[in-house]
Parts: structure tokens; C-alpha cells; sequence
């Protein structure tokens, strides 16, 4: 273990440092534009895509196995109304978002997710070319990239309840 830790470059710690205040960030009651929240599902997409694309290359499996496990995270965002608690001010045109611990740790799974299959293919483990892993690693991805994005969803059909 500590040789995994020796071997992961300063720009990780860095990184993990950053995701850990932005997460318990998000567990704070806010007001956001509508600009504002666009990001941070945006980025989250990008970065656990690039995840799969980065280990798989631009693979059926993986790519099919993204995607379902996007919808399935925005299933459950739309099912379970997350955020909750959340209204949009058509006055100010800002919304209110209930602080919460699922952004935190949402954003620390797709980076402990990330780095370990950075380590299983440092390593040139055999398995990371198993259907199994393939599968499974980017129905991850997915599912917490769809987590966030439902979420952003529910939030403009908050807005839109509003507009009427």
C-alpha cells in the first residue's frame, strides 16, 4: 500500500484535496444560478467519462455500460426527487439547494474509482481486461455522473413548475 502511495503523483493529492472541500461544500443550504449548477454535473460527466475512456479506450462495453449506468443514476435522482427540500425563486432567479452529504460522496467515489483503476493498470493487473471489470467499472462511472445529472434535472423541472 504505501508503494501505491509513494508512486501517485503530487498532482493526485492536490486534486483529492480540491474534491474533498468541494464536496463539503455542496453540504451546505445555498442559493445558485441556474449557470452555476449547469457546471458541476458537467464537469462530473466529463470526468468520469474520461475515466472509462482513458482505461477502455472508446469501447462497446464500456461505452453501452456508461450509458446504462447513467440512466439508471437519473432514475434514481428523478424517483427519489434529489435534491430535496429544493425550490427555485422566480424573483430572483436563483434556486435554493438543501445542503447534502450524496454530492461528497458522489465526488469522492469517482475519484476513488478513478484512482484505483489507475492503480489496477499500473500495475498491468490481467483482470482489467475481464469483460466483468470492464462492465462494472463504467456502470459506476455512469451511475454516479447520472446521479448528478438527475439531479440538475430535477432542479430545471423545479424552475419550470415555477416559470407556469
Amino acid at each position: 500500500m504505501l508503494e501505491i502511495i509513494q508512486n501517485t503523483p503530487i498532482w493526485v493529492f492536490i486534486l483529492f484535496v480540491f474534491l474533498v472541500f468541494l464536496g463539503l461544500s455542496q453540504t451546505k443550504d445555498k442559493k445558485s444560478s441556474i449557470n452555476k449548477i449547469l457546471i458541476f454535473p458537467a464537469i462530473m460527466l466529463l470526468l468520469s467519462y474520461l475515466g472509462v475512456v482513458s482505461a477502455f479506450g472508446f469501447d462497446f462495453q464500456s461505452n453501452i455500460s456508461y450509458l446504462l449506468g447513467l440512466a439508471i443514476g437519473v432514475y434514481l435522482s428523478y424517483f427519489f426527487k434529489i435534491p430535496r427540500k429544493s425550490t427555485y425563486d422566480l424573483k430572483e432567479g436563483l434556486f435554493f439547494i438543501k445542503g447534502s452529504f450524496l454530492p461528497f460522496y458522489l465526488i469522492m467515489s469517482i475519484f476513488l474509482l478513478k484512482y484505483y483503476v489507475g492503480v489496477v493498470t499500473a500495475k498491468e493487473l490481467e483482470f482489467i481486461h475481464d469483460l466483468s471489470f470492464v462492465v462494472l467499472i463504467s456502470l459506476f462511472y455512469g451511475l454516479f455522473s447520472g446521479v448528478f445529472l438527475g439531479r440538475l434535472l430535477v432542479l430545471l423541472k423545479i424552475k419550470k413548475g415555477k416559470d407556469n
